[in-house]
């Protein structure tokens, strides 16, 4: 078989830039048996929306491929463009939308492809955790606040249905004891860079075998929003202990309200066992700690460390003729007398606009409120 095997790269995560390094450093394309025509990634104004974005720019112009930005995360409007490629393969990971049926058919299409030619072309994924467990959205955070001892990094073939295709490659990670969505979303990252280096040698083949996953074993978990975070009262400890290490890293913080504000928090500690009345609803704030209580007694939260009460961490910077403003969970401040409600717990999280006014309208586009 002397034709290259055609791969047609999607992504906009810090994942998927992960594994597409692990293919660039593969033996299989550093000998020339794989090429890739196209790059594909999202514009760099979805990235307040899309938790671990990573322009796909950069890692293309060091490959000297040529790539393009989605207006669609179907990807129906590059369907032409892709299939100019006549790709082989199509690998989309870290992708948040399913991509259209059109364009999952494409490597078939494009090479005529039969039923008896399983493996030799379609479209593969990478999702962390070990399907079919773990199906849907947010599966880092989930797996922390589930508080699952054991999970992975899942290669396998996409099908119209999110998550259901033919499973390629697993592999384990154990989940320990101080893990946190933060810890393991650097080690998928890792993990996903082997497994793209991995998957390059398959791929240059054009042999991906691949088993069927069991559709009665299978979990789906939903969709999580930065309101999920909330910690109240009636939690025992060790769901706000989840909670808080399930919403570390690149993910809005878990919070607590009180007296009409909230406050984001990075750790959680048990420094007393009680269950009496008093002790429950105990809601103490400082500049560090909030004594919070709940069903087990007395948790210390400790607040997220850009989440404080000055206003000169909360000043705009002037962008392209707009104003970029950035501010911590639930803040509310003053600035040249107008009001700016942020809708991030991280101040990483910035947001432009053309004027202040237009603040509440952008934040709403970005909550899906």
């Amino acid at each position: 078989m002397t034709e290259k095997t055609r791969l047609v790269l999607v992504t906009s995560h810090v994942f998927g830039i992960r594994a597409y390094e692990g293919m660039f450093s593969s033996g299989a394309y550093l000998d020339g048996l794989i090429d890739v025509p196209l790059m594909i990634g999202l514009p760099p104004e979805r990235a307040s929306a899309t938790v671990g974005y990573e322009s796909v720019s950069g890692l293309a112009r060091d490959q000297g491929i040529d790539f393009v930005l989605a207006d669609d995360g179907t990807l129906s409007s590059l369907e032409t463009s892709i299939k100019n490629c006549r790709p082989h393969y199509i690998l989309v990971v870290g992708w948040s939308r399913l991509i259209s049926s059109d364009v999952l058919a494409i490597p078939k299409i494009v090479h005529s492809a039969d039923a008896t030619e399983v493996g030799r072309h379609g479209c593969i994924g990478m999702h962390p955790t070990k399907l079919p467990t773990g199906r849907g959205q947010a599966p880092i955070p989930w797996t922390i606040i589930k508080g699952l001892r054991s999970t992975a990094l899942t290669v396998f073939f996409l099908e119209p249905e999110a998550d259901t295709g033919p499973i390629i490659a697993q592999y384990d990670l154990p989940v320990h004891e101080r893990e946190s969505s933060a810890s393991l979303f650097y080690r998928m990252a890792s993990m996903h860079f082997d497994a793209g280096m991995e998957l390059a040698g398959h791929l240059a083949c054009r042999q991906v075998e691949s088993r069927v996953q069991v559709s009665d074993q299978a979990t789906r978990w939903p969709k999580r929003r930065p309101s999920d975070g909330k910690i109240d009262h009636s939690m025992h400890y060790a769901e706000i202990k989840g909670l808080v290490r399930g919403l570390l890293g690149p993910y809005p913080r878990a919070f607590v309200s009180i007296g009409g504000r909230e406050y984001a928090v990075e750790d959680a500690r048990l420094v007393e066992d009680s269950c009496d009345v008093e002790g429950t609803t105990r809601e103490d704030v400082s500049t560090d700690v909030i004594r919070f209580g709940c069903r087990d007694g007395i948790v210390n939260l400790k607040r997220y460390r850009h989440d404080d009460d000055r206003l000169d961490t909360l000043e705009p910077v002037l962008h392209d003729g707009g104003e970029l403003v950035h501010a911590g969970h639930g803040e509310v401040a003053q600035l040249d007398g107008r009001s700016v409600w942020p809708a991030s717990s991280s101040k990483h999280a910035h947001l432009q606009v053309e004027s202040l006014e237009d603040l509440p309208a952008r934040l709403k586009e970005r909550t899906g409120g």
